[in-house]
């Protein structure tokens, strides 16, 4: 049972605003809430452009927070002090989309791996080496001297998840990580994200583009639409009683990937 009485992010009124020289402002994210709980998985589910991925940057501190306030642990994110941002950057990690895109072709896994360890002391799992992150991401030590252009596309989201969990994160930030992949590769790598989960008490926010993704995988969804929550609550409810006709749409669309989830599971 997730404990939702300290939860490690306390989001409120979150405003998001892109500003470029000689454009209106866009409002990309306008004024939403939610929190996540230690061990927990949140799933922020919507279609392209809906602000869900605005949402993950903010989190990183990779895109300004215009409004609202964003805290970690009781501490706002955007007033942390040097000492401050690099243990939250140790203690949230994020997953790409593409995964080969976010590697550095001209390191081999091995370099890749060591050089987070390096930089990181081992995070929260100190001692650790290349290989023992291998295998915690289901990868056989054959990949370690291999460079990204060599693996599959699953195989590289793996390195992806193996690269983030070095550092010894609390949270994982999984923006889109499956929607470059097969369907059969989308089964295998949701799961392995629902048993990092378990065995390493892991919170998750899980970013995607449809509520089959998330269906299987999430304790709690927010449904995005145009830069606000449609939806948001228990992922059971959410699915059952969806409240907004932009969620029934997309329940309408949603491709058969549970059952190959369940078939894995088997």
């Amino acid at each position: 049972m997730v404990d939702q009485t300290t939860p490690l992010f306390d989001v409120r009124g979150l405003r998001i605003v892109y500003r470029r020289p000689g454009a209106k402002p866009l409002e990309a994210v306008r004024g939403v809430d939610f929190t996540l709980a230690e061990g927990e998985t949140l799933g922020i589910v919507g279609e392209s452009g809906s602000g869900k991925s605005t949402i993950a940057k903010a989190l990183m501190l990779l895109q300004p927070i215009a409004g609202g306030e964003a805290l970690f642990c009781g501490k706002d994110i955007t007033r942390l002090d040097a000492a401050e941002r690099r243990a939250y950057r140790r203690d949230v990690q994020m997953v790409f989309q593409d995964a080969a895109g976010s590697l550095n072709p001209r390191m081999t896994i091995r370099q890749t791996l060591e050089e987070v360890l390096k930089f990181t002391a081992g995070g929260a799992r100190g001692g650790q080496r290349p290989e023992d992150l291998l295998g915690i991401v289901g990868l056989s030590e054959a990949v370690l001297d291999q460079y990204p252009r060599e693996l599959s596309g699953g195989q590289c989201q793996r390195v992806s998840f193996a690269r983030a969990l070095a550092a010894g994160p609390r949270v994982l930030v999984a923006d889109e990580p499956v929607s470059a992949l097969d369907v059969s590769v989308q089964a295998r790598i949701l799961n392995l994200l629902r048993d990092l989960r378990r065995s390493l008490n892991l919170a998750v926010i899980l970013i995607a583009h449809d509520l089959a993704v998330v269906r299987n995988v999430c304790d709690r969804v927010c449904v995005m639409h145009h830069g606000v929550f449609e939806d948001a609550g228990p992922a059971e409810d959410v699915f059952a009683h969806p409240t907004s006709d932009y969620t029934r749409r997309l329940l309408d669309a949603v491709p058969d990937v549970s059952r190959a989830l369940r078939a894995r599971r088997q």
